[in-house]
């Protein structure tokens, strides 16, 4: 007898991908125009544990349907994630701020797959559009 296993599969991954597009596309619009239009590597997107948990928890209370193709977080957020102890990833929560702006919490992972809340986490990703760099298959 044939199972669906790796149909059901498929659709999850669908699913979660469509989500995190979907949701990068609600993401931060407010504050645009504040933003800066070259991206250095260097942008500001730490967040304290008790933001994050709160973000988290408004997400979870209100969950929306993400709008933007994606979002862009500079390189140095990855390497202070990453360059703690014991990491060796990073996992990512849906989020929103207190405002109703939808985001995304980034934590770092130990090897036991547990949240390394003691360290840096970041939100606050620049959205695209409408911040999306030259065209690519991927933002057109």
């Amino acid at each position: 007898m044939k199972t669906h296993k790796p149909n059901f599969l498929t659709f999850m991954a669908i699913a979660l991908v469509s989500s995190l597009v979907t949701l990068l596309f609600v993401l931060g619009t407010n504050n645009i125009s504040a933003r800066q239009q070259q991206y250095t590597g260097n942008e500001d997107h730490l967040i304290t544990l008790e933001q994050a948990v709160k973000y988290v928890e408004n997400f979870k209370s209100f969950p929306t349907t993400p709008l933007l193709k994606g979002a862009y977080f500079g390189r140095n957020i990855f390497d202070k994630i990453l360059g703690q102890a014991g990491c060796v990833g990073i996992r990512y929560y849906y989020a929103k701020k207190d405002d109703g702006t939808a985001t995304l919490v980034l934590v770092g992972v130990d090897s036991n797959g547990n949240d390394l809340t003691q360290g840096p986490m970041a939100e606050d990703p620049f959205p695209c559009p409408p911040f999306c760099g030259a065209p690519s298959p991927l933002n057109k």
